[in-house]
C-alpha cells in the first residue's frame, strides 16, 4: 500500500466544505503570483521579474505554502493549483488503491481514478 490513510467518499465530501475556501485562496494566490512574475512550481521569480527587494519569496507565496501544508497534513494531495484539484487516497471495493478526485468547481466527489491514471483517467464515482 502506498498510503496509510484512505478516505471514504463521505469523509472526503465532509472535508470539501473545509477545504473549498482554502483551495480558493491557493488558486487566487497562484494567479496573483503568476502576474507578479513568480513561478509557484519552482519557488522563484522568472528571469527579469525579481522586484527591488532582498526577500527571495513574496509574502503571498509564504501564506500559500502554509495553506498547502494544511491540506497535505490531512493526507490529501494537491494536483493542480490553478484548478483547485485535489486527490484523496481511497480503496475500491476490490482492494485497489485509487484517488478520489475533486476540483474546485465541483460540489462533491463525483470521480475517481487509478493512482497512475491522473485527471484524464477520471471515472464516475458509481464505478468505484
Amino acid at each position: 500500500m502506498k498510503f496509510k490513510k484512505h478516505f471514504s467518499v463521505n469523509e472526503a465530501n465532509t472535508l470539501i466544505t473545509e477545504l473549498k475556501p482554502i483551495m480558493q485562496k491557493i488558486r487566487n494566490f497562484t494567479l496573483i503570483l503568476k502576474e507578479q512574475g513568480f513561478d509557484v512550481y519552482r519557488g522563484k521569480f522568472f528571469p527579469g521579474f525579481h522586484p527591488d527587494t532582498l526577500d527571495e519569496f513574496p509574502p503571498v507565496y509564504r501564506e500559500m505554502i502554509e495553506l498547502m501544508h494544511t491540506v497535505y497534513t490531512k493526507g490529501i494531495e494537491i494536483k493542480g493549483l490553478e484548478q483547485g484539484l485535489l486527490d484523496f487516497p481511497a480503496m475500491r471495493n476490490n482492494g485497489e488503491e485509487v484517488y478520489l478526485c475533486w476540483k474546485l468547481d465541483e460540489e462533491e466527489i463525483g470521480f475517481w481514478h487509478p493512482l497512475e491514471g491522473g485527471f484524464a483517467g477520471r471515472k464516475s464515482i458509481e464505478d468505484l
